[in-house]
């Protein structure tokens, strides 16, 4: 063999020897295993488990929610003034309705955030009339303000009682007293920039809406953007609905807010029980994005329900209704209009996900006390708003509240039983539901 050739064959032998260690290398790294340097020893290999005795690595779980924020937004009925509550409120100044709302206001305002519906127009001059044509004083709305809530719905089936200007004026009264309102507009450009109004709910985000199917046989020809109005023929029947608008409305405050809640003026005077349009309304509500509707206008307790969503793209949440709740602050005599509730609904929001849901939802049980009703006058008031609960304990502990009489006391006793009837969630009851801590 010749000098080059042996050369060439030392060389090649060379580079077969550093590609196949080479390979060796990365065939290593790619199992995970570290290379031992040459000066140490090999770890010795352990034994494959055997296939009955396989180890499975425990998962931690990822918890759910970790960062949430949870907040309560409280809920009032229909406030309806009648004459006898404006004769109540007036003092020698004009008038103050906060002594009404007794001692309720220490349940709305401590809330995150508080709704009514106002069953009236608000003006500052009389006459101050009531139905069928519902004027109040404008002062109505620092009353409201004072006791704790925060928004008030407009969009009733009285809203235009005094027309265009008292539509103009009652939303003058409730910005000057500092509430904010959803359901009628001042203007054309108001109504277009949304037909809800969103509010910061103790860090959820939740839009308001609001709709009635009529309007008290009052035209609004001129003037149809003053009222969300949800029906074609609110001057007859109120049964052609204008879903496509209701539509395009939940689309756009979903987009907006956290949570959509919707007011409606709805269904039948003195009905216990929602009818078929309310029950096709809901339905589609819930469908296209809402999660909380209240309804009004019945004067009486409607069921009340948590109920398990799932809206047109497949999605499932939690909403909740209320057909109605009745009336709030009123003095009507028929049966059931004296008595109603407080809603104390409570929000939870993920601050990672930026989901927001229901979490729970109580009802306190209010009873609107008539002392005309039982000849009594012997307080200097006549009307005053009572906590159901609160007052049957006095009685029943011994030491019963001033004006109870038996007769009171047995009258409230079964109103406390008509509400579990028609609210159909007894379980709801605050006293039922962690007691004072839950209201």
């Amino acid at each position: 063999m010749n000098k080059k050739l042996k050369i060439l064959l030392i060389a090649l032998a060379a580079v077969i020897v550093l590609v196949v260690g080479a390979i060796i290398i990365a065939a290593v790294a790619r199992s995970g295993q570290d290379v031992p340097a040459e000066s140490e020893t090999p770890a010795p290999e352990t034994a494959e488990p055997s296939a009955g005795n396989t180890v499975t690595p425990a998962s931690t779980p990822t918890p759910e929610h970790v960062n949430t924020i949870s907040s309560t937004l409280a809920v009032g009925g229909d406030i309806v003034m009648h004459t006898g509550l404006n004769a109540e409120a007036q003092t020698a100044d004009g008038y103050d309705y906060t002594p009404i709302f007794g001692i309720l206001g220490q349940y709305i305002s401590g809330a995150d955030y508080a709704v009514c519906s106002l069953v009236t127009t608000l003006s500052g001059s009389g006459p101050y009339t009531a139905y069928p044509l519902f004027k109040s004083p404008a002062s109505l709305a620092s009353s409201i303000a004072g006791v704790g809530f925060d928004l008030v719905n407009t969009g009733t089936s009285h809203a235009v009682d005094s027309y265009k200007d008292g539509i103009d004026a009652t939303l003058g009264a409730l910005e000057s007293a500092g509430l904010s309102h959803v359901g009628t507009y001042s203007s054309e450009e108001a109504r277009a920039a949304g037909n809800y109004t969103v509010a910061d709910v103790g860090g959820v985000s939740v839009a308001f809406l609001s709709y009635t199917c009529d309007t008290n046989d009052i035209p609004v020809a001129g003037f149809e953007y003053a009222v969300s109005i949800c029906t074609a023929d609110y001057l007859g029947d109120g049964l052609d609905v204008d879903y496509e608008l209701m539509q395009s409305d939940l689309a756009a405050a979903r987009e907006t807010a956290d949570i959509v809640f919707v007011f409606m003026s709805w269904g039948d005077e003195f009905a216990t029980q929602p009818n078929t349009q309310q029950q096709e309304i809901a339905d589609f509500l819930f469908e296209n994005g809402a999660d909380i509707i209240i309804g009004g206008k019945c004067r009486v307790p409607q069921p009340m329900e948590l109920r398990e969503v799932i809206d047109s793209s497949g999605e499932r949440r939690t909403g909740f209704i209320c057909y109605s709740l009745g009336n709030f602050l009123s003095c009507q005599n028929d049966a059931y209009t004296d008595i109603s509730s407080i809603l104390n609904i409570q929000l939870m929001k993920d601050t990672d996900t930026g989901e927001a849901w229901i979490e729970d939802v109580s009802y306190r049980p209010i009873f609107m006390a008539d002392l005309y009703d039982y000849d009594i006058n012997d307080y200097g008031w006549h009307y005053r708003m009572v906590d159901l609960h609160s007052a049957l304990d006095s009685y029943e502990s011994g030491e019963p509240w001033n004006f109870i009489t038996n007769e009171v006391y047995a009258d409230m006793a079964a109103g406390l039983d008509a509400l579990y009837e028609f609210y159909g969630a007894p379980e709801l009851d605050f006293a039922y539901d962690g007691g004072e801590e839950a209201a």
